[in-house]
């Protein structure tokens, strides 16, 4: 109902039996008045647009209430020249949103159409503790009775086009707290609902029929945003693509990104996600789409005079303690492997000097029956003892530039020369026990075979 202002006598009155303070109070009150007394109707159909605006024109108040089921249409009343920018409105209307089936928003709020530095703010003030409390009862609906979502949205503006039914807020993004799809953690993410170009571009809502003036302009379709790649009128076809450009029958759209893109996530059991809502790792970092590069950068700097910029992992053991690891860390001498407890490094890379080793440790395997063509992946020292007379024609695996040791326990074993294991002189050799053999991986570009290096045989 609308409020009802106070009459002259009734402010006489209490003036008279409540001294000025009271009289001040009740004068302010009547600054707060309803558009439905400017010709606003409110049946939940009239377009109300033009007797708001007026009411905000002519009232010469600063404060107006939109009671409850008052239509209009924001974007208009906001847009428009004649609309003061000091006129504060309390919007209690709850029906000027999206108001298709699964889509309904109820809008309480404020609405004004500010200028600088005279911002129009929601605040609650507090001098103890101060909460905004949003509820989620989950009886709206399976979907809401079993994710419990509370969100914190922002718009960018309102539909103007496209399916009646669907011309509330333009999303731009949103923050959410809600059940993590999957498993049994609340989570909270950030959302991205439009990508800047198009909330830039004052995307709308793709419709058939609807002209198309010009190249670049941008268009919505279930969670895809397009732009358009030429002019017309638009086709029967609605876009569903998410890659390249694909014509709707009229007018050829360009996929530019997918709406409802979460940009970053964190879930009760700690696993979060930047980019990503994959929560198989603990941490995850995926570049975005709109990310025109696509490369992907970790980057983390120090701060102060001469400090150290490191990257710790920390693994447990079989009763849940911390194993102490060696750890990557950066200072002015380069990128350095570090010993555990942080006295010393065991590799350093530096951009002049390459890579400099303090200690090189080598990688045993042990083989009592080799077979002709044994694996060497992963290891530097292939140790052989075959029980029988074995002959060895290459290796299998291996990297470009891998260095192996063949260390000979008895003399069963020959090596054999041959397209691909190449040994000195081309001839081939029984090594005696306690002989070494030492071969390369040449790269494939240049023979792609093993080459011999040194033998030590006994």
């Amino acid at each position: 109902m609308p409020m009802t202002k106070p009459t002259s006598e009734q402010v006489t009155f209490l003036a008279a039996g409540s001294g000025a303070t009271q009289r001040t109070a009740l004068e302010k009150l009547r600054d707060f008045v309803s558009v439905t007394d400017f010709g606003a109707v409110a049946d939940g159909t009239t377009d109300n647009t033009a007797a708001i605006l007026a009411a905000a024109v002519s009232s010469g108040r600063k404060l107006l209430l939109i009671p409850y089921n008052v239509k209009y249409n924001r974007s208009t009343l906001l847009s428009s020249v004649t609309m003061p920018d000091d006129v504060v409105f309390i919007d209690w209307s709850g029906i000027n949103d999206f108001s298709a089936s699964g889509e309904t928003t109820k809008h309480f709020g404020i609405v004004s159409r500010d200028s600088a530095p005279d911002d129009t703010h929601f605040a609650v003030d507090s001098g103890h503790h101060a909460i905004i409390n949003l509820n989620n009862f989950g009886t709206a609906g399976s979907v809401s009775a079993s994710v419990r979502a509370a969100t914190i949205a922002w718009s960018s503006g309102q539909f103007a086009l496209g399916p009646s039914d669907k011309q509330g807020f333009r999303g731009a993004a949103l923050e959410q707290f809600a059940k993590s799809g999957g498993s049994d953690h609340w989570i909270k993410s950030l959302r991205s609902l439009a990508p800047w170009v198009a909330i830039g571009g004052n995307y709308e809502r793709w419709a058939s029929g609807q002209v198309i003036a010009a190249i670049g302009v941008y268009r919505a379709t279930g969670s895809n945003h397009y732009v358009s790649a030429s002019t017309g009128t638009t086709g029967s076809t609605t876009p569903t693509h998410t890659s390249g450009t694909v014509s709707d029958g009229g007018v050829n759209w360009t996929w530019v990104d997918s709406a409802d893109r979460t940009v970053w996530a964190m879930r009760e059991d700690g696993r979060a996600g930047i980019g990503s809502t994959s929560f198989a790792a603990t941490w995850r970092h995926k570049v975005s789409a709109v990310d025109a590069s696509g490369n992907y950068s970790f980057e983390g700097e120090a701060t102060g005079a001469s400090k150290v910029a490191a990257l710790k992992l920390f693994p447990t053991d079989a009763g849940s303690a911390v194993l102490p690891t060696p750890y990557l860390a950066a200072n002015a001498n380069g990128l350095n492997i570090m010993r555990s407890d942080g006295s010393t490094n065991i590799v350093r890379f530096t951009d002049n000097e390459g890579m400099i080793a303090r200690e090189l440790v080598l990688v045993f395997t042990s083989n009592a029956s080799t077979g002709a063509t044994p694996s060497v992946d992963g290891i530097s020292v292939l140790s052989v003892e075959n029980s029988s007379a074995t002959t060895i024609t290459g290796f299998s695996g291996g990297s470009e530039g891998q260095f192996i040791h063949l260390y000979f326990l008895n003399a069963n074993t020959t090596l054999q020369t041959s397209a691909t294991f190449t040994l000195a002189g081309s001839v081939n050799v029984t090594p005696s026990a306690g002989s070494v053999v030492t071969m390369m991986k040449v790269p494939p570009g240049i023979s792609n075979r093993w080459v011999e290096v040194s033998r030590s045989i006994k």
